[in-house]
């Protein structure tokens, strides 16, 4: 899956050379025009407990250092793609920041809406992390429910980004894998997929078998670890976009 993710990277590349070298001095002139107070682009993240705990806090740091774009984050505790499409509420915490690093955290909060979250910010990616609570559906209702997630993100104009859940104890192989090949079927033709898989692992003793934070700091630094992976895996494609500019 990344082979397929670095092949599309490549020809985003390629396609901005030879746009470039098509458009010429026009292009740079236009360029100009654009009013130095325009708005930075918008890159929303969002995702489950593990995007509350520390995985999340590292990805949403590492994205606000990619130059020329905001980001707002909407992490919700026991949430997949369903409870984004329709009026749902978690009750085992959330972490919310806005563009102006406005922070918000707790334990109860209505998971906001795909709909509102993409009108309000208009974002140029989309980053989202989920899978882990879809583990034990039946894969019909994995499929629908991420593929109109997927749809609902590229169908705004925005480019999609999907990582998908990390290894866990009380969540094993191959029930993991057939959730990742059902998000591979439904979300792989919009969105680009990162297999969490290959960058994490859960010790056979400790913690709650699932949210790595429950381990502790060595826990914490799992987290972090793959929050690093999957963000050195899509950012290079974010940062080749300078139409901010």
């Amino acid at each position: 899956m990344l082979k397929n993710f670095y092949a599309q990277m490549i020809f985003h590349v390629s396609l901005l050379t030879t746009v470039g070298a098509g458009l010429g001095a026009p292009a740079l002139c236009a360029a100009k025009e654009i009013p130095t107070n325009k708005p930075l682009p918008v890159i929303l993240f969002i995702g489950d407990s593990h995007s509350v705990g520390s995985f999340g806090i590292q990805e949403d740091a590492l994205l606000r250092r990619i130059a020329g774009f905001s980001v707002a984050t909407y992490a919700s505790c026991g949430s997949s793609p369903l409870d984004w499409l329709t009026d749902s509420m978690t009750h085992c915490g959330f972490f919310f920041k806005d563009t102006d690093n406005k922070e918000q955290r707790g334990w109860d909060a209505k998971t906001p809406l795909l709909a509102d979250l993409l009108k309000t910010h208009q974002p140029r990616y989309t980053v989202v992390e989920l899978g882990a609570n879809m583990y034990g559906r039946p894969t019909e209702w994995l499929e629908k429910t991420s593929r109109d997630m997927a749809m609902s993100i590229v169908n705004s104009g925005s480019k999609c980004i999907w990582i998908g859940p990390p290894n866990a104890r009380i969540q094993p192989e191959p029930e993991l894998g057939r959730v990742f090949d059902a998000l591979r079927a439904s979300v792989g033709p919009y969105c680009l997929l990162f297999d969490s898989r290959n960058h994490t692992s859960y010790p056979a003793s400790g913690g709650d078998g699932i949210h790595f934070n429950s381990l502790g700091e060595s826990g914490q630094k799992i987290a972090e670890n793959w929050a690093l992976n999957a963000y050195y895996a899509f950012s290079p494609l974010v940062k080749l976009d300078k139409s901010w500019k």
